[in-house]
């Protein structure tokens, strides 16, 4: 993302609206809906043994969304929300995060050599 950082020390602010699973035709819904308001759908994907083909998962599904504007966000958050219910949709869980660093290296070091 950014390097930039307001007084707070936030760097950018960052959604994230939790559904009950589904699957098919309905998670193209959802994904296509999401999308209308600036968020993105995630593809979470289960593989429990070494040779079993990933599989999409039963227990979570979340989009996700960000945004230099708290206010912005909030009101993407909640009017999605509002659109997802509607449609049908069961809403967990929404939150906002502020996020203060957000490193990412190609070579980022492991823990044992901090």
């Amino acid at each position: 993302m950014t390097t930039e950082v307001n007084e707070g020390g936030v760097r950018y602010f960052e959604s994230h609206i939790t559904i009950e699973p589904v699957f098919e035709d309905k998670y193209a819904e959802f994904k296509t809906v999401a999308m209308l308001h600036g968020f993105r759908s995630t593809e979470l994907l289960l593989q429990k043994r070494k040779n079993d083909t990933p599989t999409r998962s039963s227990m979570d599904m979340f989009c996700t969304a960000h945004s230099k504007n708290f206010h912005d966000l909030e009101h993407r958050m909640r009017t999605l929300s509002r659109v997802l219910h509607a449609s049908g949709f069961k809403v967990w869980r929404r939150k906002i995060e502020a996020v203060l660093v957000d490193e990412r290296e190609p070579n980022m070091p492991t823990e044992a050599s901090w």
